[in-house]
């Protein structure tokens, strides 16, 4: 078959696939996704009426809420406020409050007082009577806000009650505040408008939110039940399938199109490539035939000078193929070991000599030169000026280099190697180039140009000692020498005993030792309730015993573990441990275990899965594990920090925020959050009670998380007067030295010990 037929085959296969791929691959495709984007639809539709609902009903708790928890309201109820009605409540006042009633009932539960728009839906006394009749007998005893939807014969109602309380919220309650809202054809109106869907309202028949195909488009059914307390309705709307709709009319035009076009397409390749590419090519063929019949490398194709098209580009580069194919094997062999622009050998040329002087010589003299700010100098002189440097260089160190080796192995890094050379032999070399270097600048104008040298003298006993090793050892006097300032010479052993970079790679080596051979161990701080005095909970601090240097302070190895990515490990080992050491304590004394998580943590997801799995072996209680977010975490990333405590919230783990005040974290993030813990960081307390400024902030504190019903822990308590302070002002738990300081494992169970004997 010939090349015409197979390609005129193959471009009809390909048009045939590529329809084929559309109509049986794309098209299912996209009619999923628009039918996943209309499930997607009604889900938000779904979400928008929830939240709608909510948002309502929290709009009337609030307001509820503001009346009842009022000193003028709470005199009222009490016969002490003659004219808390006439100041207070009217017409206007419903209608501004956006309710239709408000019924004050006191203590015994009987009406003080009660009020009913009559503007919008004037009802007799009776009818009044009635409702409020209907409304109290559905209010439960002993609960605080309570809300609803109940069937009336005046339709749906909404109510939500609050007790009646002083404005600090304190007690007892004199009676309780219910405010009533009707669910007619105006408030499902407005509730349409918000979530832009014709919403509709009748008697419940199913538990759960129900979803229903239909021609017109998918039926909801939502049960208020998800959104109030107690009701007995649900709300009904429709969804239409736009997107699908949409998708079937483009596909039906697309694939018409599709079809038009492949046709025209077909024929004009056809055409297109006998003219342009087959002939072309027929006469190539026939002539490398007569080239490889003849065996006369001399041969060429014959080119036509009309054309500059890629057959002719070929027809070009094959006549070159011959003459250029020796030149080229001996360019690439050369590039392999050598740098084009300086001639000198690159890092595959020194990394073979360094494998033949290596067997030879007890030792190796080593010079590494940097420049320093290179780019610079291209930037501000040109690439040109910055070659010359380059070149300069390599002159310079064939100059000095007498038996010895010298390479380019980077931008602007060269190395001169020689066998048997001493410090005192390579120092001179290294003082000469500095030199001639600032005097080529000063010569040609070039300002500001320095280089940092790195020497040092490499023992090849040692069959460790490899190519490697002198590369890094190299690297790090190179490092450290930038580090100190740049423009300088430096040797290995000047730095072998101080250098910060070599001591950040020997902690890291001595962190995952200390990983593998559990060097690690857990003190607990224990968090008390001064009044009555009990022990409810620790704290987990990890510390580290290292086997030559003792103590290791956690200031010191935590930031080193963050940076090298080990938090994540020392953070798991931590969870664990703690976990299976304080199991039986935390059953025995009902004590919480709180335990400290990092932002890597979050970010991997490697806490929770290590929670899960610890959780799940030791059979250890969820709810007695408190997690301590610290409050610069608040800063980051607050959607990926509100997914993990929503997570560790469906567990049943509570979520505290530690070292709150040092952070930058705002109020209106605390409340985003759910947090249940708020831990004040000691520096509050330093200053307590002498300083002024610090009392009254932590006055303020301690009223602001109560009034948003956080528990609060207040840190570094250590002197009785501090503890005074605290425990007038807050039901605060306390943390501190003056309870204890954190403790091993032996000490915690003999200080649980004495503590239940002593206030047993």
């Amino acid at each position: 078959m010939r090349i015409r037929t197979k390609l005129m085959i193959a471009v009809a296969v390909n048009i045939i696939v590529f329809v084929g791929v559309i109509f049986f691959g794309v098209r299912p495709y996209f009619i999923e996704k628009s039918m996943e984007q209309d499930r997607q639809m009604v889900e938000r539709r779904i979400a928008s009426v929830t939240e709608t609902l909510v948002n309502r009903k929290s709009t009337l708790e609030r307001t509820l809420v503001d009346w009842a928890v009022w000193n003028d309201t709470y005199t009222f109820v009490q016969n002490q406020n003659d004219k808390y009605i006439n100041s207070n409540i009217s017409e206007e006042t419903l209608e501004n409050l956006g309710v239709q009633a408000m019924v004050f009932l006191n203590r015994t539960g009987e009406v003080e007082y009660s009020t009913f728009r009559q503007e919008d839906s004037p009802l007799s006394k009776a009818s009044q009577q009635t409702i409020i009749s209907d409304i109290t007998k559905r209010l439960r005893p002993n609960l605080e806000l309570q809300d609803g939807v109940y069937d009336s014969e005046y339709g749906p109602i909404l109510y939500a009650s609050h007790p009646i309380l002083r404005s600090d919220s304190s007690g007892p309650a004199q009676g309780t505040l219910v405010m009533l809202e009707f669910v007619d054809v105006d408030f499902l109106a407005d509730l349409s408008a918000q979530t832009k869907i014709p919403l509709t309202i009748q008697p419940a028949q199913y538990s759960e939110t129900k979803m229903t195909l239909q021609n017109d488009g998918t039926e909801v059914i939502v049960p208020l039940d998800t959104v109030f307390q107690t009701t007995d309705f649900e709300v009904s709307f429709i969804v239409e399938p736009t997107h699908y709709q949409n998708t079937i009319s483009m596909l039906r035009l697309g694939m018409f199109a599709l079809l038009v076009l492949g046709l025209g397409l077909f024929l004009s390749l056809l055409w297109t490539i006998h003219h342009v590419v087959i002939r072309r090519l027929i006469e190539i063929v026939d002539e490398l035939k007569q080239i490889t019949l003849e065996r006369d490398s001399r041969l060429r194709l014959s080119r036509d000078k009309h054309s500059r098209d890629e057959i002719e580009q070929m027809a070009m580069s094959m006549n070159e193929v011959l003459s250029a194919l020796e030149d080229t094997r001996a360019e690439v062999l050369d590039r392999a070991f050598r740098d084009a622009l300086t001639q000198l050998p690159n890092r595959l040329g020194l990394e073979d000599y360094f494998s033949t002087v290596r067997g030879r010589h007890g030792r190796i003299g080593v010079i590494g030169l940097d420049l320093d700010d290179f780019r610079r100098i291209n930037d501000q002189y040109g690439h040109r000026t910055g070659d010359s440097v380059l070149i300069y260089i390599a002159s310079r160190l064939n100059f000095y280099k007498e038996a010895g080796f010298v390479a380019r192995i980077g931008a602007d890094e060269f190395m001169l190697v020689h066998p048997g050379w001493t410090l005192e032999q390579l120092q001179p070399v290294a003082r000469h180039l500095t030199k001639d270097l600032k005097d080529w600048a000063d010569v040609n104008g070039v300002k500001g140009m320095a280089v940092t040298i790195g020497i040092d003298v490499f023992t090849c006993a040692e069959p460790h000692h490899t190519y490697e090793i002198m590369m890094g050892r190299l690297d790090v006097v190179i490092h450290e020498a930038k580090m100190s300032g740049k423009n300088r010479v430096l040797t290995f052993q000047e730095i072998e005993d101080g250098s910060h970079y070599l001591q950040t790679l020997e902690m890291e080596r001595d962190l995952r030792h200390a990983l593998e051979h559990d060097e690690f161990e857990l003190y607990y701080q224990p968090i008390v309730s001064p009044r009555p005095f009990s022990v409810r909970g620790v704290e987990a601090l990890i510390r580290w015993n290292h086997p030559s240097k003792g103590q290791i302070s956690p200031g010191l190895f935590i930031p080193v573990a963050e940076q090298l990515g080990l938090i994540s490990d020392l953070g798991r080992w931590v969870l664990e441990q703690a976990v299976r050491e304080m199991t039986e304590q935390v059953k025995r004394h009902h004590l919480f275990l709180s335990i400290n998580v990092s932002k890597r943590q979050i970010a991997d997801g490697s806490f929770l899965d290590s929670l899960e799995h610890v959780l799940t072996e030791t059979g250890f209680d969820p709810h007695r594990l408190h997690v301590e977010i610290t409050e610069s975490e608040v800063g980051g990333n607050l959607y990926e920090l509100q997914q993990f405590i929503h997570a560790l919230k469906a567990i049943g783990v509570k979520i505290s925020l530690d070292d709150f005040g040092v952070g930058t974290s705002s109020l209106s993030f605390l409340q985003s959050l759910q947090l249940d813990i708020i831990k004040i960081d000691q520096n509050f307390v330093k200053g307590i009670p002498e300083n002024t400024f610090d009392r009254a902030l932590l006055e303020g504190l301690y009223q602001t998380f109560h009034t948003l019903g956080l528990d609060i822990v207040t840190e570094g308590v250590e002197r009785p007067e501090q503890l005074a302070f605290v425990l007038e002002h807050s039901s605060s738990l306390i943390q501190g030295y003056h309870y204890s300081k954190p403790v091993p494992l032996a000490q915690l169970e003999h200080y649980l010990k004495q503590t239940v004997m002593m206030y047993d």
